[in-house]
């Protein structure tokens, strides 16, 4: 069993999911459940952390698949076997529809596997890893879904901001994550009285292969506000609000 909090990552070995692990083991507040796609990949990025923070880390690397159940299962069972709990979850893969062999595919497919990953995915994601939320008897207890100022209907309808649809247009992300933002909602007040915070962050326009290296924002400054979210503030005035260095004049 982990003495420290313990915080699950999905899609941690690269981009901001990576810089999150980073920063939280950096800090040595936190045990990291690092979780990637592939052994090899999850390995990968275990080696760079050592390389990059030290020998000596609060790190777990496991495979989690987010767009399958059985992989999805497995890593639950996995980590109810060596923690019996967790203490933070934090959904961060996610994809954009825009690049990969996603871009390839036929408009309806495209749309079916971006909302695979960006809204089944973590709603799947919940379903499983709860009970080891409920079985954690930590005080700040919270579940963060990585969205994005996309999302955001008065973003998307705006003439004031570079980021309105007329502009970018996005549909199969900003659809995701649109929908991912009200899966948020619902958790949030489904969860509320249990003491567990659900909350939406926006990283922002940053620098990862997500964006193919195009953002306005280090990874280091898109990641911090994950740990904001994960990590910092008062879970009562955190609900129903979008953590977010920008765009929060547009509301949801």
């Amino acid at each position: 069993m982990a003495s420290k909090p313990i915080v699950l990552i999905t899609g941690a070995n690269q981009g901001i999911g990576f810089e999150v692990a980073r920063q939280l083991l950096s800090a040595g507040t936190h045990h990291v459940l690092l979780g990637a796609r592939s052994p090899e990949k999850a390995e990968a990025a275990v080696q760079q952390l050592h390389s990059i923070v030290g020998p000596d880390l609060d790190l777990t690397p496991f495979v989690i698949d987010v767009t399958n159940d059985s992989s999805i299962n497995a890593a639950a069972q996995f980590v109810n076997k060596k923690f019996k709990k967790i203490d933070i979850l934090i959904n961060n893969a996610g994809i954009s529809g825009e690049t990969g062999p996603v871009a390839n595919l036929p408009h309806r497919e495209k749309y079916r596997a971006v909302f695979e990953t960006n809204v089944f995915g973590v709603a799947a994601v919940i379903e499983a890893f709860l009970p080891l939320l409920r079985q954690s008897d930590y005080h700040d207890r919270r579940i963060v879904d990585v969205t994005s100022g996309l999302s955001q209907i008065d973003v998307a309808y705006s003439p004031n901001t570079p980021w309105g649809a007329h502009r970018v247009e996005f549909p199969f992300y900003r659809a995701s994550k649109a929908a991912l933002n009200m899966l948020t909602a619902v958790y949030a007040g489904k969860l509320k009285k249990e003491g567990i915070l659900v909350v939406a962050v926006a990283p922002g326009y940053t620098k990862t292969a997500f964006t193919e290296y195009q953002g306005e924002k280090p990874v280091s400054q898109g990641a911090r506000n994950v740990v904001r979210a994960a990590t910092e503030g008062d879970p009562e005035k955190l609900y129903g609000t979008l953590v977010a260095e920008e765009l929060t004049e547009y509301g949801w």
